[in-house]
């Protein structure tokens, strides 16, 4: 893309690191990431909801866990992202801790948010 001169944006670089996700293509997600941060680019609430979602489909929870807590701008799709990783990795008491950290910073829960949060409580309580 970039050699016939497209240029990469928010979109792009969601829809590439989502399709790094649902590949486990950990290494590949790992250098879009590389250049995410090169064009300086990282400070975009968008792609870095991208790639936390990314990093935890790919189980390196670690590292989505510190891209968020770099993020700085956050939404509820950043916090969901967060959230669902946590659940996808089966650490459910994380996943009702930052709901309630997500809630005290001012972010309303979605649907979808409110779902994630139910699974994992089901999680918990099994």
């Amino acid at each position: 893309m970039i050699l016939a001169g497209f240029i990469m944006d928010q979109f792009t670089f969601g829809s590439i690191l989502t399709a790094c996700g649902s590949l486990l293509a950990l290494e590949e997600g790992k250098q879009i990431h590389a250049y995410v941060i090169r064009i300086d680019n990282k400070d975009n609430v968008f792609v870095g909801s991208a790639l936390v979602d990314m990093y935890s489909k790919c189980k390196s929870i670690k590292s989505a866990e510190t891209v968020f807590k770099r993020m700085t701008q956050k939404n509820v799709v950043s916090w969901t992202a967060m959230l669902a990783g946590y659940g996808q990795n089966g650490l459910s008491e994380e996943v009702v801790k930052i709901f309630f950290e997500m809630q005290r910073n001012g972010f309303e829960p979605d649907d979808f948010t409110l779902g994630s949060v139910i699974s994992s409580c089901a999680d918990l309580a099994s």
